[in-house]
């Protein structure tokens, strides 16, 4: 039964599969003899004349006119100033310029000065380092000063002079002063020199140096008085030359110089402790002081001194009185003066002022 069933089955699928083989052979056979399909009809259209486009306006060109760039404008640098090269200070420009000289001066070297005693050289002081002197003048080598109510010159290399001078110099700018120039279109004139007022009170605010100088002017001496009998007697005269000086930089108007010298007189026969003293005063006045010209030089009056020896064949005194005498300068006071106000002044010794300007004033 079942080797039937499996006979049919095969014989079913040889059939199915041959009849699929003839269709296929069949449609291969129509395609090969069947007429073509005409090709459709062309129509061909006639082609229409192209239209004429209307004539195009131009644009208008827009030139951009390019823009000037502005000029370049070159500022030439200046070449850097130079910077003046203040001057060496050396003695001789410090020595011309007494706005430049210190009041005072301390010792950098051990000095040794003269002890003078009414007119004589009776020692020498030794004065050591750092001390500090008064200066009166200077000179290219020497500085004058004053130590202990007396007056000594010193060589300036023994001092601080030199560096407080370069500090004042510095401190103006490392410039001296100098004179205004004239406009060149000036013509050239004669100097005038102009009247210099200070405000009240400056005058006492100037910075003036006043020294004095004691000066013998003759001697006079009768060496034949003795074999004449006659006490022998020897007469000096004497000036004192006061010197002002200004260390201003400006015009210094006209000042007043006031001077007293105080000499002890001694008479003979006189007692020891009798010994008057004369004073004697005088005044004068200076010219107008500037830069070119500090100082001034005023003279006193000519006084004079005497040494007096009692001729021997008198013999003595009855009270023990001086057969011997001599004049002697106790001191010498000076004030230098602008419309009442001192604005300088000088003792010799220090201690001359107990005595008093006016006589009514002294001890």
């Amino acid at each position: 039964m079942n080797g039937m069933r499996r006979s049919e089955g095969g014989t079913t699928t040889w059939v199915v599969v041959l009849l699929l083989m003839l269709a296929i052979v069949g449609y291969l056979a129509w395609q090969k003899f069947a007429s073509p399909t005409p090709p459709p009809k062309v129509v061909v259209a006639p082609t229409p004349a192209p239209a004429t486009p209307p004539p195009a306006t131009p644009e208008p060109v827009v030139v951009k006119a390019t823009p000037t760039p502005p000029p370049v404008v070159v500022v030439a640098t200046p070449p850097p100033t130079p910077v003046p090269t203040p001057p060496p200070l050396d003695i001789t420009m410090v020595v011309r310029t007494p706005a430049l000289w210190p009041q005072q001066v301390l010792l950098v070297q051990p000095v040794t000065l003269p002890v003078i005693l009414n007119g004589r050289n009776v020692g020498e002081a030794k004065v050591p380092v750092g001390t500090a002197l008064r200066v009166l003048r200077l000179g290219a080598e020497q500085v004058e000063i004053e130590y202990q109510n007396a007056r000594y010159t010193i060589r300036v290399a023994s001092t601080d002079l030199m560096q407080r001078a370069l500090a004042a110099f510095r401190a103006n700018g490392s410039v001296l002063p100098t004179a205004p120039v004239a406009a060149a279109s000036q013509a050239p004139q004669a100097p005038v020199t102009p009247a210099v007022t200070l405000p009240p009170g400056e005058a006492a605010r100037l910075k003036i140096d006043v020294s004095v100088d004691r000066k013998r002017t003759n001697v006079a001496k009768d060496s034949a008085a003795g074999n004449r009998g006659e006490d022998e007697k020897v007469t000096e005269k004497y000036t004192y030359a006061i010197t002002v000086q200004s260390r201003e930089f400006v015009e210094v108007p006209p000042l007043d110089v006031q001077y007293l010298v105080f000499v002890e007189r001694q008479k003979l026969g006189s007692q020891r402790d009798d010994n008057p003293i004369e004073r004697i005063t005088g005044s004068g006045k200076t010219g107008q002081m500037n830069r070119k010209d500090p100082t001034q030089v005023v003279t006193s009056s000519e006084f004079e001194i005497s040494r007096q020896i009692q001729n021997s064949k008198y013999g003595g005194y009855v009270n023990g009185g001086r057969r011997k005498v001599e004049d002697s300068i106790v001191g010498v006071w000076v004030k230098v003066l602008k419309d009442g106000q001192i604005v300088a002044e000088y003792t010799n010794p220090s201690t001359i002022k107990k005595r008093g300007w006016d006589k009514s004033e002294g001890k």
